[in-house]
């Protein structure tokens, strides 16, 4: 799995709905499957999603969520990308009664949740084909998961399929062109996460490609994307797929180049309404949380 990184320092960003690079996405997708399935690709990932206690405050893009939850008083609800039930957790603060269904393409996770909390469904499935009939929930939900998809927009169009008429999809999400980061980009010569730790272990040539490729090939790239929303632009060469690194950090597995523009657009051009529930001025300029309503 892994690969020249060297090979790996182009930015390798091709658009997920342009029918001549399916061969390449696949191939993509094969591999992110793996990593998030199989325990000997992600033992590191685990340990590092797992260092969220479920006790602690969940900050305030969580609260704005939570808050919006409640005052739409939904009842079903499906939460695409579950993981380790954090969301799952913080809804029995607003609702106990809720009927809940998680889905993780991890089995491992989806039995640890079913023994962990026996009264909710847990469901393993990816989510691009959605084991549901049509206008199954009130709402469906994602929490920092669209930027891990291959196929984003595929996903989009399956979550909007089990809403009921009248529901809603809410994805949160890293909006890496209001950032003006990519974690998952190789930068310079090396994976090592940033130029300042180049800089300490005395690989100066690193640094200064670093920096070059953060502040302007990276910002050129994301401001291009910004620009010209509607093609899920996607980088076929995260760097979770070519470190030998065991110190990992959020999002350096993120494929799609996640943008609010982009998914209001797209709800647009579908004649959906949508929204941002929380407004869109910081934390949530560079940490998005949409609504759209299928009416």
């Amino acid at each position: 799995m892994h690969t020249n990184l060297k090979a790996t320092r182009k930015f390798n960003w091709v658009s997920s709905i342009e029918a001549c690079n399916q061969d390449k996405l696949n191939e993509l997708q094969f591999k992110m499957n793996l990593f998030y399935t199989k325990n000997d690709h992600r033992e590191s990932y685990d340990k590092m999603i797992l260092t969220t206690d479920f006790g602690i405050d969940p900050g305030p893009i969580t609260y704005g969520f939570l808050n919006w939850m409640e005052s739409i008083n939904a009842n079903k609800v499906l939460e695409v990308g579950c993981g380790q039930g954090r969301i799952r957790h913080h809804l029995n603060g607003i609702n106990k009664s809720i009927d809940y269904t998680g889905i993780e393409v991890s089995d491992d996770v989806i039995l640890e949740n079913s023994i962990k909390w026996p009264k909710d469904k847990w469901i393993s499935s990816g989510a691009y084909e959605l084991p549901f009939e049509d206008e199954s929930f009130d709402i469906c939900f994602s929490f920092y998961v669209i930027e891990h998809l291959v196929f984003p927009e595929r996903a989009i169009v399956e979550m909007m399929r089990v809403v009921k008429k009248g529901g809603y999809l809410a994805l949160i999400f890293p909006d890496f062109t209001s950032e003006k980061r990519f974690p998952s980009q190789i930068l310079g010569l090396s994976e090592l996460r940033s130029a300042k730790e180049k800089i300490k272990k005395g690989k100066i040539l690193d640094f200064f490609i670093s920096l070059y490729d953060s502040k302007i090939k990276l910002n050129r790239n994301l401001k291009r994307i910004k620009m010209n929303p509607g093609r899920f632009m996607i980088n076929l060469a995260p760097i979770c797929l070519h470190t030998n690194n065991q110190i990992h950090w959020p999002d350096f597995d993120a494929v799609y180049i996640a943008s609010k523009e982009e998914i209001k657009q797209w709800a647009t051009n579908a004649g959906y309404k949508s929204e941002f529930p929380m407004g869109t001025e910081f934390p949530f300029d560079e940490h998005t949380f949409i609504v759209i309503q299928k009416s």
